[in-house]
């Protein structure tokens, strides 16, 4: 079944009659019911700016599906705490919502750290965690109920070094050799740490790639990796992989300019890492070019897409400012309709009063592989998988969204960890 967010809502408002084996019959009507999204997230700490979009996106997207008639007539609520980057505000939040609500269909997280903390509180509860943070130990160890809006960190590096790999004669840096020589230079917290495990190290050896350096840097908007860049240069490393996001990337690419070596490393990270918000931590918009990252959905200038098109209308039409526009705006209202979906097609198969977490799980798993948004993601959790096994790979190739496609979607490596 594939159904995006406008596509769901015309068939709850105009496909009206299903029919069976006594004729139409027509759907149900929920209305004066009520459908509650919880989620939460950092507005007032380090990540509060990347947050804010995530969480004005998702807001959007339920009000529009309510102005549209709901889930067959049933209104969206959503519900979101401040955790201000605390995984203890994070597990306090949760009790507070699930000692509020006993029939929790989905929470919403967004960071690495509150999904590995969590997952067996979502798993022994039956609450579907929809997240954008891609955690393989969140995902998989004591887990069960957690799914991603993207590929989790060991496949997008897996992939990012698959494609260096292959095509290593036309990317490499001028006076680099033929082999590739790895620095690991992130943040120290399970974010920044997710994409390096004991899987993608295997991956990387069969790839005959070195991993010659691991460096860690402040999450903060101030870091310096001067001293991380340096000691990169002495092991004669030629990639530098940082799976972080926004000030996270800048603080590496402004360095790395200061230092008058931008020229002597490819520079690759996460999906979060190629986004407008990068930009603003940027001392001059052309470090970012030549930026690689793993990018597993549509970007703001697809606009061919109806996905893109209908979320973009969302942000007109809200006054949501510039800075705004990024990806986070954009993939909480793909979000938001893969819940849509979910919960949709989980009435139509058991029913409002067997509505529950577990019946929502079981629904992803029956949709897929779909489309979220018009393709704008592209779920996959069948299989075993909880999250989507396939990705783009772009690269910044001039000024801010000029995010061009090296390679088009494509399976990524499955390096998801062994329990």
């Amino acid at each position: 079944m594939r159904r995006h967010l406008v596509g769901t809502i015309a068939l709850l408002m105009v496909a009206s009659m299903v029919l069976g084996a006594c004729g139409p019959k027509a759907p149900p009507d929920f209305t004066g019911r009520t459908i509650t999204l919880y989620h939460f997230g950092d507005l007032s700490g380090p990540y509060a700016a990347i947050t804010a979009p995530l969480v004005h996106g998702a807001e959007d997207a339920v009000a529009a599906v309510n102005a549209a008639g709901g889930i067959y007539g049933a209104t969206l609520e959503i519900q979101f705490a401040d955790t201000a980057g605390s995984i203890d505000e994070a597990v306090a939040a949760y009790d507070r919502f699930t000692g509020a609500d006993d029939n929790i269909l989905f929470m919403i997280t967004y960071g690495s750290g509150e999904v590995e903390a969590l997952a067996a509180r979502f798993a022994e509860d039956k609450i579907v965690n929809i997240t954008a943070g891609l955690s393989a130990r969140g995902f998989y160890i004591d887990s069960g109920y957690t799914f991603g809006l993207g590929p989790i960190y060991p496949d997008q590096f897996g992939l990012v070094m698959q494609y260096l790999h292959d095509n290593w004669d036309t990317m490499k840096p001028e006076d680099a050799g033929d082999e590739i020589k790895l620095a690991y230079i992130s943040w120290p917290t399970a974010f920044g740490q997710g994409a390096l495990t004991s899987e993608t190290r295997a991956f990387l050896e069969d790839l005959d790639i070195e991993v010659v350096v691991e460096e860690v840097y402040d999450l903060s908007p101030a870091a310096d990796t001067t001293t991380a860049i340096l000691n990169a240069q002495a092991a004669g490393a030629n990639v530098i992989w940082t799976n972080t996001l926004a000030f996270g990337v800048s603080v590496i690419l402004n360095d790395l300019n200061a230092l008058g070596l931008r020229d002597q490393f490819v520079v690759a990270t996460d999906n979060w890492g190629m986004d407008l918000a990068t930009y603003a931590y940027m001392a001059d918009p052309s470090y970012g070019v030549g930026l690689i990252s793993a990018f597993p959905y549509l970007w703001w200038t697809d606009t061919e897409n109806a996905g893109v098109q209908y979320a973009e209308g969302l942000f007109a039409a809200n006054e949501r400012p510039a800075g705004e526009h990024n990806v986070g705006y954009l993939l909480l209202v793909a979000g938001v309709d893969m819940a849509v979906q979910a919960i949709t097609h989980a009435i139509d198969t058991v029913g409002w009063d067997n509505l529950n977490g577990e019946a929502v799980a079981d629904a992803l798993i029956d949709l897929s592989p779909f489309e979220a948004l018009d393709g704008v993601l592209r779920p996959d959790y069948s299989g075993g998988s909880r999250s989507p096994h396939v990705s783009q790979i772009r690269m910044i190739q001039g000024g801010p969204d000029a995010f061009n496609i090296l390679m088009d979607w494509t399976e990524t490596p499955d390096l998801r960890p062994v329990e």
